[in-house]
C-alpha cells in the first residue's frame, strides 16, 4: 500500500512569499502615489468653496473677509464643514490647512492657500506641495502647476 502525500514543500511556500514580496514592492509605491494624488481633491474643493464664500461676503460687504472667522462667521468650532485652525481653517478631510496670506490679501483680491497637515500622509506629497486660489480664479500649484 502506497502512501500520498498532499501538500506544499518548504519550498514552495518560500518561492510564493518571495514572489508577493516583489509584487508587494512594486504596486505598493503607485498605490501611495494614487492615494495622495485623490487627497489633493480635499484641497481643490475646499479651496473653491472657500472662495465661493468670499464671493457672497464680497456682495454683501462691498469687499473681501480678511480672516475666517469674518468669512464663516464664527470664532471657534465647525461651519460649513470647515474647522478653524489658529489664523487658518481645515479642509473637510482634513488633510489641508488653509490660510489667507496677508500678502495677497486686499479689499479687492484675495488669495486662499492649501498646505498639507504636518504630520499627516499628505505631508509627504512633494509634487504638489500647496495649492492657491487667487480672486481672479487664478489657480496654481507652486512648484508644479500641474497639480490643478
Amino acid at each position: 500500500m502506497s502512501k500520498s502525500v498532499q501538500g506544499f514543500t518548504l519550498i514552495e511556500l518560500i518561492i510564493a512569499v518571495i514572489i508577493i514580496g516583489i509584487l508587494a514592492a512594486v504596486v505598493y509605491p503607485s498605490y501611495i502615489s494614487q492615494v495622495r494624488k485623490t487627497r489633493r481633491a480635499d484641497a481643490k474643493i475646499a479651496l473653491t468653496e472657500l472662495a465661493g464664500l468670499q464671493e457672497s461676503y464680497f456682495v454683501e460687504n462691498n469687499g473681501y473677509a480678511d480672516s475666517f472667522e469674518l468669512l464663516l462667521g464664527i470664532t471657534s468650532g465647525k461651519k460649513y464643514g470647515f474647522k478653524l485652525n489658529g489664523t487658518g481653517v481645515l479642509s473637510k478631510d482634513g488633510y489641508y490647512n488653509i490660510t489667507l496670506p496677508q500678502w495677497g490679501y486686499g479689499t479687492n483680491k484675495f488669495v486662499l492657500e492649501a498646505k498639507p497637515v504636518d504630520g499627516k500622509a499628505q505631508a509627504d506629497d512633494t509634487l504638489c506641495p500647496k495649492f492657491r486660489l487667487f480672486a481672479t480664479g487664478k489657480k496654481t500649484a507652486p512648484p508644479s502647476n500641474n497639480c490643478w
